[in-house]
């Protein structure tokens, strides 16, 4: 690993320390609205039996519930 990608992920580490854990939650549950989202309303239905259940699965273990219910 070169040096820029050392000191991002260093500064990524630091943050994420940094971060309250509700802080998180909501960033992880903004980000799993998007690709619930972009999934549903695409035509393909592949994504939908496989990316769905994974975000379901993730927000499960996580415990990030799915208050809009997009997914």
């Amino acid at each position: 690993m070169d040096w820029k990608n050392q000191i991002i992920t260093a500064l990524i580490g630091a943050l994420l320390k940094l971060l309250k854990p509700e802080v998180l939650k909501k960033a992880v549950d903004g980000m799993l609205d998007k690709v619930e989202e972009a999934v549903t309303n695409s035509s393909n239905k592949i994504d939908d039996a496989l990316v769905l259940p994974l975000c379901r699965q993730i927000r499960e273990v996580f415990n990030v519930p799915d208050d809009d219910n997009i997914g």
